[in-house]
């Protein structure tokens, strides 16, 4: 029999849903946890965890039902959720950061970045730009019968670049004219999976660094969200990972910890409360205790309509409205097994989180819990009780940045580079279809590397690990010939 366990006390205000009247302001019941599991029956979700911040406090925090149904383990503060499309925020959060730098422009064409070329069949002298790919107006479609075929167990083998490269070259593996659709880019309105992947692999292109990786160090540690990854090899122990469950009709079937190639669209994963401090960030402006992700007015820039093509679309975040009218900002999720929400209010400095392991339903799903939560939420005043676990602990592998010094050069070359290390590393240098083409050993000093002969020109990944075995450092290659 499944059981609904409550494993953290709740601030107590209430023991009924009532509104009360003081000083003019309503103050709303903390929701029930009977209230909370008899949505999330009719939503057939197994388990889930909730949270809701005001004012960078953390005023709530629960977690009810199970994570694993066949052992009857119960959802707690270490459960780990896949968020899917909540993970497009992570690469508008990323693309933005590159922005910041003026190292992107939103609005050229995205061909200035890529070592390949995309065009819409139907529009080929038509330029596709960063915004296109953040507001889902670039014409690029989901291809279902490629991209359903590619769910595997585990992390996908097929690399991010390799991926994009097959999807968007004519001729290759994953390019069909089902990929595209016909109107003009930047004309209307058709939400992308691809398209947000995209972008995400922009930010490989234009770092070299792998987009997972660079999220770990350019965010995640920033945040201290020491319990997510992109990718489940990043994840140390996979027994925290509520098993995603759908329903039949009569009973929860297991849809495996699954993986694809186009993981920054819906493969991060993550916990309510590291997610909940992601929230904050945005909701105090681009910075997290001391630590600042964005700048401020790069979010309030994120935060509004970027387009005239309607929906209310920011930089991958939109907007709705709760209840009583409030508009928020942020993103919801589903995948197999999984249904996720995040939304905000910068005003009243008030979010609300809901993940959950089952499918969700239009009656009760995570939008609908999230409303009720952040209803909650703006009546509440935070106290001194309501404060964020500390930062210790660790279920994601993140790899350190390499503590010494790095220089290449010529960039771009004609395959000869030298290499200039402040202490020894091993080095592999990667084609963009992830295949090695060479491996070899570097010294202090300089040190002189030179491609095999049937290497052609385009993109190579440098990577150099330290001695150790645990530091690392990535370089994009640029080869004309």
């Amino acid at each position: 029999m499944m059981t609904y366990l409550n494993n953290k006390p709740a601030k107590t205000l209430f023991l009924l849903i009532l509104l009360l009247a003081i000083n003019g302001t309503l103050i709303i019941a903390q929701p029930t946890d009977a209230s909370l599991i008899t949505k999330m029956k009719n939503g057939k979700m197994p388990g889930a965890s909730f949270a809701a911040v005001k004012d960078g406090k953390l005023i709530y925090h629960k977690n009810l039902g199970l994570a694993n149904i066949t052992t009857d383990k119960p959802i707690d503060d270490q459960t780990i959720f896949m968020q899917a499309s909540v993970s497009k925020t992570m690469i508008a959060t990323a693309i933005m950061q590159l922005w910041e730098k003026q190292k992107i422009d939103l609005d050229i064409d995205v061909n200035h970045y890529l070592p390949f070329s995309v065009r819409t069949p139907s529009f080929k002298n038509d330029s596709i730009t960063a915004r296109m790919l953040l507001t889902h107006t670039s014409a690029i479609q989901d291809e279902w019968n490629t991209l359903g075929s590619l769910y595997v167990l585990g992390d996908s083998p097929i690399s991010l670049s390799s991926f994009m490269q097959k999807y968007f070259t004519h001729g290759a593996t994953y390019y069909k004219a089902g990929n595209f659709y016909t109107y003009r880019p930047g004309t209307q309105y058709n939400y992308s999976n691809i398209g947000s992947t995209l972008a995400a692999y922009l930010v490989e292109t234009i770092t070299g660094d792998d987009f997972s990786h660079y999220c770990d160090t350019a965010i995640f540690q920033k945040l201290c969200m020491t319990s997510t990854s992109f990718l489940l090899s990043g994840i140390s122990d996979t027994t925290r990972i509520a098993r995603p469950y759908g329903w039949d009709g009569s009973a929860y079937w297991y849809a495996g910890l699954y993986g694809y190639p186009d993981y920054p669209d819906g493969q991060l994963r993550t916990t309510s409360t590291d997610l909940s401090r992601f929230m904050t960030m945005y909701l105090q402006h681009g910075t997290y205790e001391g630590s600042r992700v964005l700048d401020s007015t790069t979010v309030d820039y994120m935060l509004r309509q970027q387009t005239l093509v309607e929906p209310a679309q920011g930089i991958i975040f939109y907007s709705a409205k709760a209840s009583n009218g409030d508009v928020l900002w942020g993103h919801n999720g589903g995948d197999a097994g999984v249904n996720t929400a995040m939304y905000f209010n910068m005003t009243k400095k008030t979010g609300a989180i809901a993940m959950t392991n089952g499918d969700g339903t239009s009656s009760s799903n995570a939008d609908l819990l999230v409303n009720t939560l952040y209803i909650y939420g703006i009546t509440v005043t935070p106290d001194s009780n309501d404060v964020f676990p500390p930062c210790e602990g660790t279920a994601a592998s993140f790899e350190p940045t390499f503590s010494g010094n790095m220089t290449i050069y010529p960039n771009p070359s004609d395959g000869r580079i030298y290499v200039v290390l402040s202490e020894i590393g091993d080095a592999s240098i990667s084609d963009i279809h992830g295949k090695v083409v060479l491996r070899t050993k570097l010294e202090n000093g300089q040190n002189e590397v030179i491609l095999p002969e049937n290497c052609t020109a385009g993109i190579y990944i440098l990577s150099v690990i330290s001695k150790n075995g645990k530091e690392r450092m990535v370089r994009k290659i640029s080869v004309v010939k």
